[in-house]
């Protein structure tokens, strides 16, 4: 007979990173600095709309997937950064979504590039939460993850040829 688990302690395990400042847990490195930059910093800088940052990661830790009778993952309707309200451009912007758990934003709200924004509309792109090594195919290890500045694919850096051994400086 397997002892119960509990919840609390599998929420450890899943996502072992957690915010020094107000606790929300991550399950990898890469998820915690983004928190840590669209949440803390966006405050700290005086950002006029730092509270919008703050309102899809209370939101993330009660995100339901939701799936198609085929199986595929349904996309959010709505931008996970700005709840669909005014954004940056103050234009249309259809929505990036994640192709393993359906979170969407707009380009602008993700700080895409126009070309990472073309790059990543040809492929299965993921979310800073499901990021995984494009080459590998995991997301262990993910102190080890850096994401490309042209098309936001996550590579290892052991994964590379010739392998990293220090993340690059700069872009």
């Amino acid at each position: 007979m397997k002892k119960r688990q509990d919840p609390s302690t599998l929420e450890d395990r899943d996502k072992p990173y957690v915010c020094d400042i107000c606790g929300k847990r991550y399950k990898n490195r890469p998820g915690l600095s983004y928190h840590y930059t669209h949440t803390h910093l966006a405050e700290e800088e005086g950002e006029e709309n730092a509270e919008r940052y703050l309102i899809p990661f209370h939101r993330k830790n009660n995100h339901k997937l939701k799936k198609a009778p085929d199986g595929s993952v349904i996309a959010n309707g709505y931008c996970d950064f700005c709840l669909g309200g005014a954004k940056k451009t103050g234009c249309p912007e259809d929505l990036i979504s994640c192709a393993d758990c359906g979170r969407s934003g707009h380009p602008s709200c993700l700080q895409f590039t126009v070309n990472m924004t073309a790059a990543v509309r040809t492929y299965r792109w993921q979310c800073i939460e499901c990021k995984s090594c494009i080459l590998c195919g995991t997301s262990e290890n993910d102190d080890q993850l850096l994401f490309c500045d042209d098309c936001d694919r996550g590579y290892h850096m052991y994964c590379l040829s010739p392998p990293m051994s220090e993340p690059p400086e700069g872009e």
